[in-house]
């Protein structure tokens, strides 16, 4: 029996009276419960939005700002409810990176005007009670050039599977796109809240440095870059750290070939975030625990009725209209450990 005959027969017997209106129902419900990700990072534009009204009213620009990253949020979930298809779930998941952006641009406006003060010292005081100095200090006698440009390129490496990690789920199976973006983004808006709650530059902007970081080639190139595109506040938590040991352990889950190709540059990156002067060591800790709580989220949710639910109702979606279902391919399925190793 082909992969769609069992998806047809899986869905016929869904559809079929033994089940009963009830099992219709809960599956017409999934339509409008909104995702982990969904509450977590609308929680999180809801307080900084609750926060800016009662310092600057309701009608100022960034709270005006923040409210209508939360209502477009609404409107794309409310979209893609009414004819749950493949491509409008990917709308609808793929809305959040560009909300991510917007809202990390648009948060240095919202601190400053919130008046909350900046964190740095407090940061390197917890870096030195726990180490004696913060690593960016303690490493300087390795520092040299090429070491430079190796450790820039190991920082950029995020940018790559940023992208990629979730891209080959988005692009090969839709289901487990729903369930990295339910930890991904539930992580993102803890970072966020983080970043109002204790905004810092990093011990690059907050200290001085005798020797400039300098190197023939990456750095030379890409240094003015990757300084102008921080906000000046993105240091704690490390959402570098957060987000890249959060995707390799769902790439230990569902893609075990990558996550030993990506084991060793997310090692150099993590370890890059110090070298190269961008955070303290309490921001990788603070990472670790909000990475900790997106696995928590994901694992919470692929066992969950609501994820069988959503995946049922997409399925009998697919089933009544002549689609095809989303379904993980056979080269997914052979490097998934979960579905036959």
């Amino acid at each position: 029996m082909t992969d769609t005959d069992c998806e047809t027969k899986r869905v016929s017997q869904a559809m079929s009276p033994a089940q009963g209106s009830g099992a219709r129902a809960r599956r017409d419900a999934a339509l409008w419960v909104p995702l982990p990700h969904e509450v977590a990072f609308g929680l999180f534009l809801v307080i900084t939005w609750f926060r800016l009204v009662l310092k600057a009213g309701p009608f100022n620009g960034w709270a005006l700002a923040f409210l209508a990253y939360l209502l477009g949020s609404v409107a794309v979930i409310a979209w893609a409810r009414q004819k749950p298809t493949p491509w409008r779930w990917r709308v609808r998941l793929l809305y959040y990176p560009a909300v991510m952006g917007l809202s990390f641009y648009t948060l240095p406006y919202a601190v400053s005007l919130l008046g909350v003060p900046g964190t740095d010292a407090l940061l390197l005081s917890w870096d030195r009670a726990l180490l004696g100095e913060t690593p960016s200090v303690s490493l300087l006698w390795a520092a040299s050039p090429w070491l430079n440009d190796l450790m820039m390129l190991g920082y950029l490496f995020f940018f790559y599977y940023l992208i990629a990690g979730p891209a080959h789920y988005c692009i090969y199976d839709l289901p487990r796109f729903r369930a990295c973006f339910v930890g991904l983004f539930s992580i993102y808006s803890l970072g966020f809240l983080g970043y109002t709650l204790f905004p810092a530059g990093g011990p690059h902007r907050f200290m001085e440095f005798a020797t400039p970081l300098a190197g023939p080639w990456v750095v030379r190139w890409t240094l003015a870059t990757v300084n102008g595109g921080s906000n000046g506040m993105d240091v704690f938590p490390s959402i570098h750290f957060a987000v890249s040991f959060y995707l390799l352990v769902f790439d230990w889950s569902h893609y075990r070939r990558r996550f030993w190709r990506l084991l060793g540059p997310c090692l150099l990156m993590w370890f890059s975030t110090l070298y190269l002067r961008y955070h303290y060591f309490v921001d990788l800790l603070a990472g670790l625990a909000i990475a900790g709580v997106g696995l928590l989220v994901w694992r919470w949710y692929e066992l969950s009725a609501l994820a069988r639910e959503t995946e049922d109702q997409a399925a009998q979606f697919a089933y009544t209209t002549g689609q095809d279902v989303s379904r993980p391919s056979a080269a997914t399925e052979r490097q998934s450990p979960m579905v036959g190793g």
